[in-house]
């Protein structure tokens, strides 16, 4: 059973170490590093971690490898999905309908609208008229959306364990193995994903809108949170 209570005060047993977290979190590109730290903080890596404790910010370009792969391992994952929303964007752009639309549009109300000086009530206005062509382009694109949010659920899903058998065996193949894709069709590592999805929003929904510094403390807290229980998670199922 993972102690949620000594998981979410994890990310806080060390400011010094929380705050360089937020601070790199909150810069882009540079944030791959944060991604890598609460990576090893997982305890998986060579870079063994007691629970209790959180590793040194030490070797920076090793972090922000780890980081970089992971969101590599999260872009394969993620491909599916953007494929078929792909697809359901070519369905609606190519359709006839919407040359027929857009062709009435003159060159002048183009260029007013590319220049903002289209006001909300004429884009209202617009839709009005033509909302009877935009439904059977939204019913035909639907079971694309529906396909592609399937499969961006399960990929968020799967993706924890993924990396953390590539942590593990230090190999990225080990992730898409069937033996570790099994461990996530537990229910008890389906009530701890719902668990760490539903932390990540609320951190996110509290300090999100932080100017400069919101991405980073988001990042970071739910990074380690989220890490803390799966590492647990992974060896108990």
């Amino acid at each position: 059973m993972v102690d949620f209570v000594e998981a979410m005060k994890r990310p806080f047993i060390d400011l010094k170490k929380a705050f360089i977290g937020v601070l790199l979190g909150s810069i882009p590109l540079v944030n791959l590093t944060v991604i890598g730290y609460t990576l090893v903080s997982s305890g998986f890596t060579k870079e063994k971690v007691e629970k209790h404790s959180l590793p040194e910010w030490s070797n920076y370009g090793d972090l922000f490898m780890k980081g970089l792969v992971a969101a590599l391992i999260g872009f394969l994952l993620f491909l599916p999905n953007s494929l078929v929303l792909f697809g359901a964007f070519g369905t609606v752009t190519s359709s006839p309908a919407v040359s027929q639309m857009l062709g009435g549009v003159s060159p002048e109300t183009w260029t007013r609208l590319i220049e903002g000086q289209i006001t909300d009530m004429q884009m209202e206005d617009w839709f009005a008229q033509n909302w009877t062509q935009l439904v059977p382009l939204l019913l035909s694109a639907t079971p694309y959306l529906i396909l592609g949010s399937t499969l961006a659920l399960l990929a968020s899903y799967v993706m924890p364990v993924v990396i953390l058998a590539w942590l593990k065996e230090d190999n990225i193949g080990a992730g898409f193995s069937w033996e570790v894709v099994n461990k996530t069709m537990s229910m008890d590592y389906l009530v701890n994903w719902v668990a760490v999805a539903l932390f990540g929003m609320i951190v996110s929904a509290l300090f999100g809108r932080i100017p400069f510094l919101g991405t980073g403390i988001s990042m970071y807290v739910a990074g380690v949170f989220s890490y803390t229980v799966f590492s647990e998670i992974y060896e108990s199922v």
